[in-house]
């Protein structure tokens, strides 16, 4: 079950790729019977997996232990909140159905078949469903082009991608041997803390300091002490949080490359939702907001600059991180010579992370 979460929270494995992929590899469900869609639905929304019960609506801990994190489970229920309720239709599937608003009146695309030059078409429009739009019908073959434009200006070959995974993984390797000295270095300074509050507190039982000298020195020590504890806590838990982020970027851009070279357009549907949010169309133009580092990574390309190139930035938390940020320089991640520069890469995830823009 572990899998099937880690799978659906990637965002590239719609619901029917999964119950697929259990069919594969033989996985029943009750009775050995056929793991269905809706009940892979239930199964990823059930908090069982988390090691917590819901009894009469009240959630309580359970004995059992959990088999995924709180993490990926808060990341599962991203995924299936951000791919939407597509309704069904008895006869035909749009692969961009329920991904696109009008830019005009605010209602929904909808799609449809037309017949023309000895052919037939696929067409979205505006549903004016709250009357008249200006809005005019675009085919499913421009807009799929409009979305590979994009896709091409996000997109990093297979190579590229185990380069620079690779490179995470050295600078995780030498980021945990790093913690791990620092940690030891600051235990030891606990083991002195702990030292001098046995003898001070010594020391006031013999009476030879006042209560208020005691005090004073207890209340410095024990302030010493929790902010080393604290430091502690953020090499061991918060120092490689980064990371993750990271390589999850790296196969975004992956996918992206992949999703060009398939035909399965609904699987580009998912992915424009994982990455961005306020999908409209406009004067047959499909637009939207792409997520920062993808902002970042498309105006590179735009510029005619292919090398990929991340920020050293100064984040502005107030405005909208989708589209607003302040970067005073760039820093290339390039490909010159065969050889990928990463250190820029990773100061992007380090700073971005940092002030909680992913």
């Amino acid at each position: 079950m572990r899998k099937l979460f880690e799978m659906y929270a990637t965002g590239k494995y719609p619901l029917h790729s999964l119950a697929n992929w259990c069919e594969d590899n033989k996985l029943k469900g009750n009775k050995n019977n056929k793991i269905s869609i809706s009940n892979l639905q239930k199964n990823l929304q059930n908090i069982f997996y988390l090691g917590l019960m819901k009894w009469k609506g009240e959630v309580f801990e359970g004995k059992h232990e959990p088999i995924i994190s709180k993490k990926l489970f808060d990341k599962v229920q991203e995924v299936m909140a951000k791919r939407g309720r597509v309704r069904p239709d008895k006869e035909h599937h749009f692969a961009f159905a329920g991904l696109m608003k009008c830019a005009s009146c605010g209602c929904s695309i909808t799609a449809q078949y037309a017949k023309g030059n000895g052919g037939i078409y696929t067409y979205y429009r505006c549903t004016k469903k709250r009357g008249a739009c200006p809005e005019r019908y675009v085919s499913e073959a421009a807009l799929t082009e409009q979305i590979k434009s994009f896709l091409q200006k996000v997109s990093l070959s297979n190579q590229d991608t185990k380069k620079v995974l690779a490179a995470l993984e050295q600078d995780e390797v030498q980021a945990k041997e790093n913690a791990k000295s620092d940690v030891v270095v600051l235990k030891t300074q606990l083991t002195v803390i702990d030292t001098k509050l046995e003898k001070l507190l010594d020391a006031f039982l013999s009476d030879t300091l006042s209560t208020t000298e005691y005090a004073a020195k207890k209340n410095h020590l024990v302030s010493e002490k929790v902010r080393i504890e604290e430091k502690i806590t953020d090499f061991e838990t918060k120092g490689l949080s980064w990371l993750e982020p990271a390589r999850e970027f790296v196969l975004s851009l992956n996918q992206a490359a992949n999703l060009l070279s398939q035909k399965n357009l609904s699987e580009m549907t998912a992915f424009l939702k994982n990455i961005g949010a306020n999908h409209i169309l406009q004067n047959r133009q499909f637009s939207f907001e792409p997520k920062i580092q993808y902002v970042l990574t498309a105006e590179r390309s735009e510029a005619g600059i292919f090398n990929l190139q991340f920020p050293k930035w100064c984040p502005r938390k107030e405005l909208n991180p989708h589209t607003r940020f302040r970067r005073p320089m760039l820093d290339p991640l390039s490909y010159g010579g065969g050889r990928i520069h990463y250190r820029p890469f990773v100061f992007y995830f380090k700073v971005s992370f940092s002030a909680g823009l992913f």
